[in-house]
């Protein structure tokens, strides 16, 4: 039985589960599963790539996130050919009204 949840333990780690679910699945205390698995080989570079792909899809999260918020603030995210006209008259006239009156 001891080996049996061992074996499960390193298929589930590279299957991509965190200690915490495996201790759950297996119904072995979290400490025991940690343990045990930072004593097979291959466990150190798992878990670097680990954190370099969380680190990437946090890094995504966060330009999305801000994305959004400039996207609140009521800065047009599209800018078309109209708006650009419309936006030139508008700065003639301003321009054309302070310079002769």
């Amino acid at each position: 039985m001891e080996s049996n949840w061992k074996e499960k333990a390193v298929k589930y780690y590279h299957d991509g589960l965190g200690i915490s679910d495996i201790a759950l699945l297996l119904d072995v205390s979290r400490q025991s599963v940690s343990a045990f698995l930072k004593s097979q080989p291959g466990y150190r570079e798992e878990k670097e790539r680990r954190k370099k792909e969380n680190a990437r899809k946090r890094r995504i999260y966060k330009t999305d996130k801000q994305r959004s918020y400039r996207a609140g603030q009521g800065i047009p995210m599209l800018v078309t050919a109209e708006t650009m006209k419309r936006e030139h008259e508008l700065a003639a006239l301003e321009l054309s009204r302070e310079r002769y009156h």
